[in-house]
């Protein structure tokens, strides 16, 4: 039982296995790095006076933010979903793919 004052005080049990929590953190890493390639894409647009470019990236990356507050551990068909999206959009954002 937490202490009183606790900010656990009032979470009720988990719903998610401890293999469904850890592939939440995957993916949500993924998506940090998603957001991260289009910080350094944004710059470089913006470098280059590239305006409508750096816009459309910024779309993209609020796209991701927006993304990553709503995944949940609970809904593990969706967190693998963002985790296998990641990884290949990673590719192409960082010219790899």
């Amino acid at each position: 039982m937490p202490e009183p004052g606790s900010v656990l005080q009032n979470m009720g049990t988990a719903t998610w296995s401890a293999e469904d929590g850890t592939a939440y953190e995957v993916a949500l890493d993924g998506i940090n790095h998603v957001v991260g390639a289009y910080s350094r894409l944004i710059a470089e647009a913006e470098e280059v006076f590239a305006t409508e470019r750096a816009e459309s990236l910024s779309a993209e990356q609020r796209h991701w933010a927006a993304r990553r507050r709503s995944l949940t551990p609970a809904d593990r068909a969706e967190v693998d979903a963002v985790t296998a999206e990641c990884a290949r959009l990673l590719a192409e954002l960082r010219g790899t793919a």
